[in-house]
């Protein structure tokens, strides 16, 4: 017969192990959601950026026939972009914060959450 210490030792050793492991797979689990995430969000990033210089392209052609200059019509994209940027560094507090919790909800979520998005689609 075992001692029964030996066996309570035994039990306490492996609900310890079981729980550092489940802690290590919800950490990698977590990292892996995160670099998906950051991956899709770099393609998307990606396929917005050539769209966004092609029709900066198209528009600024557009322009040029209507003012019968390519200079203008490339100026006034030019201007366009430039404004476009001044106005990213007026909201940049605003944009960093809103990136910000978002990250932070990737990296907090809970599991039902996960399992209740599954559920859903």
């Amino acid at each position: 017969m075992e001692n029964p210490i030996t066996a309570l030792k035994a039990y306490i050793t492996r609900y310890i192990s079981l729980r550092v492991q489940e802690v290590r797979l919800e950490a990698l689990e977590r990292v892996v959601n995160v670099m998906g995430y950051l991956i899709y969000a770099s393609v998307a990033f990606l396929f917005v950026f050539a769209m966004f210089c092609f029709g900066a392209l198209g528009l600024a052609e557009f322009l040029s026939a209507v003012f019968e200059s390519k200079t203008m019509g490339y100026l006034s994209i030019a201007g366009l972009m430039l404004l476009f940027l001044f106005v990213l560094f007026l909201f940049k507090k605003n944009i960093m914060r809103f990136l910000t919790g978002k990250f932070i909800w990737l990296l907090t979520k809970s599991r039902d959450e996960d399992e209740d998005e599954i559920k859903s689609t």
